[in-house]
């Protein structure tokens, strides 16, 4: 009986001793850290807004899309990026590249370790062309009807031939189906030869005739010997009216550097025609072109 009794107390000493090892064993929960100084664990502070300048209104031409987001548009001749938010790609449906575009557009500003800007697109709307009015450059807008007859006298017949409206810098003028005009360059060239051309310029208010005659020497005596025209010599001519008329030749071409005012406004004509079979049709085309310029409006680039 005794020996029972203390067999029992050693079990129960030996279950005690494995349930202190289990619990010696086990993991303990982990418990948050006290900060014992009563002191709250800073919380970051949020993203610091962009900030966004004044409204500023543009236009240009529509170049595309550089991806989902980001659309080119050319301003005065520039390309620029802007951005384009979700709620304003809509505005864009009706609008195809190359279409002139009014628009207007925010600097959105990025603080932080190098500034960033970027150009939003806040309203856009397409410029509609009135297709019963000629505007075949991008330097101005012209009511003139887009197509027209104009009178040459060509190897000895006169008559009436169909001309299109082309546009320059400021001015427009009709232009012959054998003829093309570079509208970027001021250019009216023979789509046969690009070699008969001529270079138009529109001068100031104040130009000096006396100065511009000087110029015209100095250029055409590179080519030959310089003559100027009297009002006489003139007088038949489609330049009659013209208020410098100087030319110089050798064996391949013939240049002239003419001062003409039209429509109010004065033009130096510079002439390259070079000796060929073209050559008698050229020069009643080209001046019969250049006497139908007048002055447009420029629109803003």
């Amino acid at each position: 009986m005794r020996n029972t009794m203390n067999i029992s107390a050693s079990l129960v000493v030996l279950v005690m001793g494995f349930s202190l090892v289990a619990c010696g064993n086990s993991n303990p929960a982990v418990q948050p850290p006290t900060n014992n100084t009563g002191e709250q664990t800073p919380v970051p502070a949020p993203e610091e807004q962009p900030a966004e300048g004044d409204v500023i209104e543009a236009e240009g031409i529509l170049t595309g899309w550089a991806d989902p987001h980001t659309v080119e548009i050319r301003v005065k001749d520039e390309p620029m990026s802007f951005q384009v938010e979700e709620s304003v790609q809509p505005l864009f449906d009706d609008i195809d590249d190359e279409d002139t575009v009014r628009f207007k557009y925010v600097e959105r500003t990025f603080a932080g370790d190098t500034t960033i800007i970027q150009l939003v697109v806040k309203e856009i709307t397409k410029v509609e062309v009135d297709d019963d009015r000629a505007s075949t450059g991008a330097n101005g807008t012209s009511n003139r009807p887009k197509t027209s007859e104009l009178e040459v006298t060509v190897e000895g017949m006169t008559e009436k031939r169909p001309v299109t409206l082309a546009q320059g810098n400021g001015y427009s003028l009709y232009v012959f189906e054998p003829m093309a005009f570079d509208a970027d360059e001021n250019e009216l060239t023979m789509k046969i030869d690009p070699d008969y051309e001529v270079e138009i310029e529109k001068l100031p208010s104040d130009y000096n005739l006396d100065f511009l005659k000087m110029d015209a020497k100095e250029e055409l005596s590179e080519t030959g010997e310089v003559k100027e025209l009297t009002k006489k010599e003139l007088s038949t001519g489609s330049m009659n009216d013209a208020q410098l008329y100087m030319m110089s030749q050798n064996d391949k071409k013939t240049e002239y550097y003419i001062v003409k005012e039209l429509d109010g406004n004065g033009f130096i004509f510079r002439v390259n025609a070079p000796i060929g079979e073209p050559s008698e049709g050229f020069l009643p085309m080209a001046y019969a072109s250049l006497n139908s310029i007048m002055n447009e409006k420029v629109s803003p680039k």
